[in-house]
C-alpha cells in the first residue's frame, strides 16, 4: 500500500467518524425536539354570566264540568272572555295571547269512572301569554288567580322564563373562557418550571342556561367550559 493510498484511507475514515458523530448529534436533537412536543398540559376555562330573562311564558289553566255539553261550552267561552279581559287589562297585547280550542271529554266513556258522577262532561282550557313585558306578566301572575276566583273560576298559573340573547354574548364568553384556560396553563407552567407554547387543541363545551335558583327563575345563569391543550417548552 502506497503512502498516498494510506492517507486517503485515513482521511476517509476520519470523514466517516465525523459523519457518524454529526448524525448522532442530529438524532439526539431530533429525539429531544420530538419529545418536547409530547409535553403538554390540558386545562379548562369556565365562564359564567347572570342575565335577566327576556321573555316569559305564562300559562293560565282551568277546568269546568257540566251535564249539558251546550252549557259547558258556554261556560268555557265566558271563562275565556273573563281571562282575556284581565290579561289585556294588565297591559298585554293581543298578539301576545295564544290559546286553542278547549278539550272536552265524556266521562261516561271512561271505564274506570264510577257511574255515580255528578257531572258527565269535563272541559280543560289553557290560555298562554308570550311576552317580553316582564313586569306586567309578573304582576298579572300574582293577581289573576284571586281575581278569577271572584268570578267563580278556579285557575292555576305557571310561568316559565326564557333568555333568547345568547348569540349576542357568545363571543365574549368564549373569549373569557379561553383567557381563564390560559391563566390556568400559565400557573401550571410556572409551578413546573416550564413555559407555555402554542395551543395544540381546543374544545368548546355546550352553553348551559338554567335558573339562578328556584326562587328567581327570571334570572338566568349561563355557563360554558372550554378545554384547551397547550404545548410546554
Amino acid at each position: 500500500m502506497t503512502e498516498t493510498t494510506e492517507r486517503k484511507n485515513i482521511f476517509l475514515g476520519v470523514c466517516i467518524v465525523l459523519a457518524a458523530f454529526v448524525l448522532g448529534l442530529m438524532l439526539v436533537w431530533t429525539v429531544r425536539t420530538l419529545k418536547s412536543f409530547d409535553d403538554t398540559v390540558t386545562v379548562r376555562g369556565l365562564c359564567e354570566r347572570e342575565v335577566p330573562a327576556d321573555r316569559v311564558v305564562l300559562r293560565i289553566s282551568y277546568t269546568a264540568q257540566n251535564n249539558s255539553l251546550v252549557d259547558l261550552r258556554n261556560t268555557v267561552e265566558n271563562n275565556d272572555r273573563a281571562i282575556i279581559e284581565l290579561i289585556k287589562k294588565a297591559g298585554i297585547k293581543d298578539d301576545e295571547i295564544k290559546y286553542t280550542t278547549a278539550s272536552f271529554n265524556d266521562r261516561y266513556e271512561d271505564y274506570y269512572v264510577s257511574e255515580n258522577l255528578k257531572f258527565r262532561y269535563n272541559a280543560h282550557q289553557t290560555i298562554n301569554v308570550f311576552s317580553s313585558n316582564m313586569d306586567a306578566v309578573r304582576k298579572l301572575q300574582n293577581t289573576i288567580d284571586a281575581d278569577l276566583l271572584k268570578q267563580d273560576i278556579i285557575s292555576s298559573t305557571y310561568a316559565s322564563y326564557e333568555y333568547n340573547g345568547l348569540n349576542d354574548i357568545k363571543p365574549s364568553m368564549i373569549a373569557e373562557s379561553l383567557d381563564k384556560a390560559r391563566e390556568s396553563a400559565e400557573e401550571f407552567a410556572k409551578n413546573s418550571h416550564s413555559k407555555i407554547g402554542k395551543m395544540r387543541t381546543a374544545s368548546q363545551g355546550y352553553f348551559e342556561i338554567e335558573d339562578l335558583d328556584e326562587n328567581t327563575p327570571q334570572i338566568k345563569k349561563i355557563r360554558v367550559v372550554t378545554t384547551v391543550e397547550y404545548y410546554l417548552k
